[in-house]
């Protein structure tokens, strides 16, 4: 498989940094609307817990934003190829912040759900057109901005869940106003965000056939790698506790310890992006895998988060390189709609994960034999991804 994008000579990027600094922030906020909220649950539960539909409508209140990524990544893409990136990336920034912080003044839960479910809308937009953006700015330099978000996502990650837990201590609402960090990145949008040039051949997305090829084998693969790369951290907490990690502060400062080794990962891709894709997943995949057997295996907390830190680091290198091959293999006038197909994808694999590892769970007899199970399978991908699809690079 090629590239079907063009190349197109290099040039000076005129606020470059400006550009990096807000496209990296506008990856973190979907992780912020999860992982802030997780310490919260127990709060959420004891304020709606009369609720008739409560069991349903609390845990949604979590995950409904990734469903809606899911559903809505796709038609956010194809309308930003044909309207423009900068003013649907402002409107959904825009939109997220009101809607984020909404929770704080609503009683219902009903309505409480909704907003829920428009800031998904917003984060479809903003991840996908910022996963775009940072391809149309930064071209055969993209493989420098895609490591940072990898970077970012685990320090933001560690740091909101520490910050929700005590904003939930003070009160149910308290973690939703995190969502107003949304909104100096809106201003820093509105400075460094200009529309990508285009060529004048092919301005029009319309002009042109999509690539469906080239999209369909991103979003099959980025399904396969997502669900792989969540199983460790959907799952490992449970064993920590199992094997005597302790309280759930100890748990939470294990797993932010071994998170530092997927700083060391995406640092990792800077250096290998030049690779084939078909390695660098390969590579990935061995590492993670080896790292889940040895969460399975491990008689101690101790030895959970040894392979857990294993696993952190073959997972730093996923999204770095999903992200700027995908960025590659696109054109620039119909990137943003191939993103959303990325971005959907990543997220289905997210959903999909539980239920998977569950089913392996019931079949096996026990969470560690399933996570055996998928750390051999992780294994067996890796070795078929770097025999099998050497393929394109993720850099040209």
């Amino acid at each position: 498989m090629t590239s079907i994008a063009t190349a197109a000579p290099a040039a000076p990027i005129r606020g470059a940094t400006g550009k990096g600094v807000t496209l990296i922030g506008a990856q973190i906020l979907p992780v912020m609307a999860v992982v802030s909220l997780f310490p919260a649950i127990p709060r959420l539960f004891e304020q709606f817990g009369s609720h008739p539909h409560a069991g349903l409508l609390v845990p949604m209140i979590v995950t409904i934003p990734s469903l809606f990524v899911a559903i809505c990544a796709p038609f956010a893409g194809s309308i930003a190829d044909r309207f423009g990136r900068r003013p649907i990336f402002l409107v959904a920034l825009a939109v997220y912040t009101l809607v984020g912080v909404l929770p704080m003044l609503l009683d219902n839960l009903y309505l409480i759900v909704g907003s829920r479910a428009v800031l998904g809308m917003a984060e479809a937009a903003i991840v996908t057109i910022s996963s775009a953006l940072i391809g149309d700015y930064f071209r055969e330099e993209r493989h420098r901005w895609v490591a940072w978000v990898g970077v970012f996502i685990s320090l933001a990650g560690t740091l909101l869940v520490a910050t929700g837990g005590a904003l939930a201590d003070i009160s149910w609402r308290g973690p939703f106003a995190i969502y107003a960090l949304a909104l100096p990145l809106f201003i820093l949008a509105l400075v460094f965000i200009e529309e990508p040039a285009r060529d004048e051949a092919q301005s029009d997305p319309a002009t042109r056939d999509f690539p469906w090829r080239a999209a369909a084998a991103i979003g099959f693969i980025t399904i396969i790698a997502s669900v792989l790369y969540y199983v460790e951290p959907l799952h490992v907490a449970s064993v920590l506790v199992a094997k005597g990690a302790g309280s759930a502060t100890n748990v939470g400062l294990i797993q932010a310890a071994t998170s530092l080794a997927y700083i060391a990962g995406a640092f990792l891709y800077r250096r290998i992006h030049a690779l084939p894709v078909g390695i660098i997943l390969g590579i990935a995949g061995a590492l993670i895998g080896i790292g889940v057997i040895i969460i399975s295996l491990a008689p101690t907390y101790v030895g959970v988060a040894a392979g857990a830190t294993v696993q952190q680091f073959g997972s730093g290198l996923v999204i770095p390189v999903l992200l700027a091959w995908g960025q590659s293999m696109l054109p620039t006038e119909q990137r943003a709609r191939g993103m959303g197909i990325w971005a959907s994808a990543f997220f289905v694999g997210l959903f999909i994960c539980p239920p998977l590892v569950g089913i392996g769970t019931a079949v096996t007899g026990g969470l560690q034999t399933s996570l055996m199970f998928f750390g051999g399978l992780t294994i067996i991908m890796a070795i078929a991804s770097a025999l099998f699809f050497r393929g394109p690079r993720a850099i040209h």
